[in-house]
C-alpha cells in the first residue's frame, strides 16, 4: 500500500511536470506549429523540427499518460474506505483517461512519420493526410478534455467529503473538474487551457500529499518493528 502510495505522488508530480514542459516547448518553440493556419504550414514545421515536435508530444501524452496509472490506482486506495460509488467509477474513468491519452500520443507519432514521408513526394496528400490524423488525435485526446474532467471532479468530491487532500486541492479540483467538462462545448475549447494550467498545481499538491502520507504510515510501521526486536 505505503508503495503504490510513493509511486502515486511521484506519478503525480511528474504528470504535472510533463504539462509545464509541453507549456514552456509551446511558448519557446512551438507557437508556430499549433496556431498554423494551414495543414500546409503544419506540416512543413514538423518536417523542418522533427526532433522537437516528438519530444513535446511524447512528454505530454506518452509519458504523462504512464505516470497517471499509478496516480489513479493511489488515490484508489486512499478512497477505499469511503466504499463510494463515485469514487469507483471516478477511477475507471482515470484509468481510460491514462490509455487514452497514451494511444492518442501513439497516433501523432505516426501521423508525424507519415507526413514527413508523404512531403518529400506529395506534399498536398501530407497535408490531408495530417488533417485527417490531426482531427482524430485531437477527438480521441486533445480537442476536449471529458474524461480528465470526470476523473478530477469526482475524485475532489469524495476527496472533499473524507478529508482526503488539503481543502484548497480538493476545491481545486473540483473548480478544473468543472472547467474540464466545459470543453464538450466546441466553441468553448479554449477553456480546456484553464484545466492544463490549475492541473500543474493540483498535481503537485496531490503528489506531495500521497508521499507524505506513505512516509507517515512507513514511520510508525518501522518503529513498532524495531520495537518487535528488542
Amino acid at each position: 500500500m505505503q508503495s503504490i502510495q510513493k509511486m502515486g505522488g511521484i506519478g503525480s508530480i511528474i504528470a504535472g511536470g510533463t504539462f509545464l514542459v509541453g507549456l514552456a516547448m509551446f511558448a519557446i518553440m512551438l507557437g508556430d506549429f499549433v496556431g498554423a493556419s494551414t495543414a500546409a504550414d503544419a506540416v512543413e514545421f514538423i518536417v523542418d523540427n522533427q526532433a522537437a515536435v516528438y519530444i513535446w508530444n511524447i512528454t505530454i501524452h506518452i509519458v504523462f499518460g504512464i505516470a497517471l496509472v499509478p496516480l489513479v490506482l493511489a488515490i484508489r486506495d486512499r478512497l477505499a474506505d469511503a466504499r463510494s460509488p463515485l469514487a469507483r467509477v471516478s477511477t475507471v474513468f482515470g484509468l481510460i483517461w491514462a490509455g487514452v491519452i497514451v494511444c492518442t500520443g501513439m497516433i501523432t507519432n505516426i501521423a508525424y512519420a507519415t507526413v514527413t514521408d508523404l512531403q518529400a513526394t506529395d506534399p498536398d496528400m501530407a497535408a490531408t493526410v495530417w488533417s485527417a490524423l490531426d482531427a482524430v488525435a485531437n477527438g480521441i485526446g486533445g480537442g476536449n478534455e471529458v474524461l480528465g474532467g470526470i476523473w478530477v471532479l469526482g475524485l475532489s468530491i469524495v476527496a472533499l467529503r473524507e478529508r482526503l487532500f488539503a481543502r484548497w486541492t480538493n476545491y481545486l479540483g473540483v473548480v478544473m473538474g468543472v472547467a474540464a467538462l466545459i470543453t464538450i462545448v466546441p466553441p468553448l475549447e479554449d477553456v480546456g487551457a484553464v484545466f492544463g494550467l490549475g492541473l500543474i498545481v493540483w498535481f503537485v499538491a496531490v503528489g506531495v500529499a500521497l508521499i507524505k502520507g506513505a512516509s507517515d504510515v512507513d514511520a510508525p510501521a518501522a518503529r513498532t518493528a524495531q520495537d518487535l526486536n528488542v
